[in-house]
């Protein structure tokens, strides 16, 4: 369990984001949409009928246009999170090339 959740460190914290998101905007959404139903002595509807609502649909979708901040957020958890077989991820069974300290003696070292 301890190698999956480090080999997989950066999808699942992105999961547990997307899943938090998604409840959050479910549950003030529909508090916000039935309190405007309320406001216009309409009866409140339920909660599934709410997924099926044009309400629920806009906020979603003005939820996801912001992928500034998603990239924003996939580059910082990145340089702290692995993810095995990224592209942004070193392997973590052996050590590479970047790695090593730079040999002071080298001519061109950093």
């Amino acid at each position: 369990m301890k190698t999956f959740i480090r080999n997989n460190g950066l999808s699942i914290c992105f999961i547990m984001l997307f899943l938090g998101a998604m409840a959050g905007q479910v549950i003030f959404g529909f508090e916000e949409h039935n309190k405007d139903f309320l406001e216009e002595h309409a009866p409140a509807i339920t909660l599934a009928s709410y997924f099926s609502s044009g309400h629920f649909l806009q906020a979603t979708f003005e939820n996801w246009e912001s992928e500034f901040l998603q990239m924003a957020l996939f580059v910082i958890f990145t340089i702290f999170l692995q993810q095995k077989g990224s592209s942004e991820s070193k392997d973590f069974d052996k050590e590479e090339e970047v790695d090593r300290e730079p040999s002071a003696s080298r001519k061109d070292a950093p």
